[in-house]
């Protein structure tokens, strides 16, 4: 009998399931909805005070973790795509939307993310590039990553923000930030 390590073992959101969270300007979560603790496998309020970054697939390159913080630091949202692993080491892609919340004094105070089920089409191109950053991560440092990345990006005359609405536009999938605006704000 063959042993499935639970690492590679892929679950698949539904496409009306709307992970919510919430995180203090440290990174640490301060809300999430239902559905994240379900989907990660938290019990209650035991994500509470964890940093954010529990849910981050060790596959991940930092590289894409590097350009949401210093995004979401200047008081702008991103929208990026992220491999999370759930508490039981199962994983899952997203894509997500991260945008600061300002107080009274316009300072931000927290950042809160929108993430739902990535599809299939943009998982498979976007795997490839992720997969590639990881390995000079390891090999060559951050840094390096980052100006791969950005050669990568330049040769497509796009930014990573441009680069993700290409991946989505044309792919039955509606830009996650026109969703949230169209059907969950009103």
């Amino acid at each position: 009998m063959t042993k499935i390590n639970k690492i590679d073992y892929e679950i698949k959101c539904t496409y009306q399931e709307i992970v919510i969270s919430r995180t203090d300007i440290s990174g640490n979560i301060i809300y999430c909805n239902s559905t994240f603790t379900k989907i990660n496998g938290f019990q209650g309020s035991s994500a509470i005070n964890q940093p954010y970054g529990i849910t981050n697939h060790p596959d991940m390159p930092q590289t894409i973790f590097d350009i949401i913080w210093k995004t979401i630091n200047k008081g702008l949202p991103i929208q990026a795509i992220v491999k999370n692993i759930t508490k039981d080491s199962k994983y899952y892609w997203s894509i997500v939307e991260w945008k600061p919340q300002r107080d009274n004094q316009n300072r931000v105070v927290s950042y809160v993310s929108h993430g739902k089920q990535a599809p299939e089409q943009v998982v498979k191109i976007i795997e490839p590039l992720y997969q590639m950053l990881y390995d000079i991560e390891k090999k060559h440092g951050m840094e390096s990553a980052l100006k791969f990345l950005h050669s990568y990006l330049d040769e497509e005359n796009m930014t990573y923000s441009q680069y993700l609405y290409h991946l989505t536009k044309n792919r039955g999938f509606k830009c996650l930030c026109e969703f949230i605006r169209h059907n969950i704000v009103k």
